[in-house]
């Protein structure tokens, strides 16, 4: 081989080399931009859950007066009529006596409680209460009659004279129990409600039917009121017997509270019930005030608990494992949020569902900062859903990276 063919195979080496070396740089920088190329974000793919209604209720309220009705577990008031005008109570009066001479003197649930020792002066009532057409009960003096019996006496048979007797033994006077019993309603958020004496014989005995309805909630989670108002009758020795004034009671699951009737303001009562529906157990208290007379305001009272009875309905809000969200990533990975557990309840009346579903965009690799939130609205309610991730974006494949800048590329151009 002469020297000009050793050189020119040298020249063409050193070409081939300088190509091949540039070759290689080209790719190895192709390939670190392709794998270090920030990843786009990927966006969720929202799915709107659909909302759930309920139709509006139906209640028989009474056309006089005042009067409402609502849930006995919490402060929902299903329906109601001057709910917020304070009117006379007359008897019921004595459900405020029961319940603040028992936060004075309290009694474990089936026990009798103290022994009081009739005096002259609660004789004296007797006739007292009965010369203004108020209704009493023998009390003889010098007997005995137990705090319990008392109580049942006032609740059931409305009796007058022991409703001041049970004041004045656990206070002193009626007037140190009006102050006890102001103090009482204050500290119970009883506002709507005034006390002029221990029997409701004043008309100045006058309260709300919102007020009221707390008022019974507040009788009907006290052992010995409430027992004593679910009586169809109560039998004291030496006293009497006597049957129950409230003409529903046990009827569709009446289970108390009072009556209360004044000449001049008519009769009124307030009520509470336990009733098995569709959707299970249900308790209810609720109020007439002020009615033509007590047969009249019976029957409307058992007209209105009857009307909300098939006003309840039982509603999936959200069922488990819905989805929520769906994350699709270029290279194929699939993740998902869906519900952990469902949400479910029991309502009564109108209502509509609202859910609120938020989702941020996902990094691939990256942590998730701001997590999937799912929410329901509905009734006075805000559930807060538990959600669950199904599924996992990975970083993608080494292929699929160092393919995608060519294939932008070639988008970019328009190269078909």
């Amino acid at each position: 081989m002469t020297e000009a063919q050793t050189v020119r195979r040298r020249r063409a080496g050193a070409v081939a080399a300088a190509a091949v070396t540039a070759m290689v740089l080209a790719a190895s920088t192709y390939a670190g931009f392709a794998l270090l190329a920030p990843l786009e974000p990927i966006e969720p793919q929202m799915l709107e859950l659909e909302t759930v209604a309920t139709p509006a209720a139906e209640v028989a309220l009474p056309s006089y007066g005042g009067s409402a009705i609502g849930d006995a577990e919490s402060d929902h008031l299903f329906a109601g009529v001057d709910v917020d005008t304070p009117r006379p109570i007359a008897s019921l009066t004595k459900v405020i006596t029961a319940l603040v001479v028992l936060h004075e003197h309290p009694m474990e649930a089936g026990t009798d409680g103290a022994t009081l020792t009739l005096t002259a002066a609660d004789s004296r009532l007797v006739s007292r209460y009965a010369a203004i057409n108020g209704t009493t009960a023998p009390a003889p003096a010098g007997g005995t009659i137990t705090q319990r019996a008392v109580i049942e006496l006032m609740m059931v048979h409305s009796a007058n004279n022991y409703a001041e007797t049970l004041a004045v033994w656990a206070f002193g006077s009626v007037d140190a129990y009006l102050s006890a019993a102001r103090s009482w309603l204050d500290e119970n958020d009883l506002m709507g409600i005034s006390v002029a004496d221990t029997t409701g014989f004043s008309p100045e005995n006058r309260a709300s039917p919102r007020s009221l309805l707390r008022l019974a909630r507040i009788a009907t989670a006290d052992p010995v009121v409430a027992a004593a108002a679910a009586l169809p009758r109560v039998a004291v020795p030496g006293i009497g017997s006597f049957e129950n004034r409230n003409l529903i009671i046990g009827v569709d699951g009446v289970s108390g509270l009072k009556t209360g009737t004044l000449r001049a303001s008519g009769s009124s009562l307030l009520f509470s019930a336990e009733h098995a529906g569709p959707t299970g157990e249900h308790r209810v208290v609720g109020v007439v005030l002020n009615g033509p007379d007590g047969p009249r305001v019976a029957a409307d009272a058992r007209a209105l608990l009857l009307s909300v009875r098939d006003d309840y309905h039982e509603v999936e809000l959200v069922p488990e494992g819905s989805l929520v969200a769906r994350y699709t990533s270029p290279w194929g990975d699939i993740a998902e949020v869906r519900t952990a557990s469902g949400v479910d309840d029991v309502v009564w009346g109108e209502m509509v569902s609202v859910v609120s579903a938020r989702a941020s965009d996902l990094q691939p690799g990256v942590d998730v900062d701001d997590e999937p939130t799912l929410e329901v609205r509905y009734a006075s309610e805000r559930v807060r859903v538990p959600l669950q991730w199904i599924g996992t974006i990975n970083e993608p494949p080494l292929d699929w990276r160092l393919a995608q800048p060519l294939k932008e590329l070639i988008a970019a151009l328009g190269v078909g």
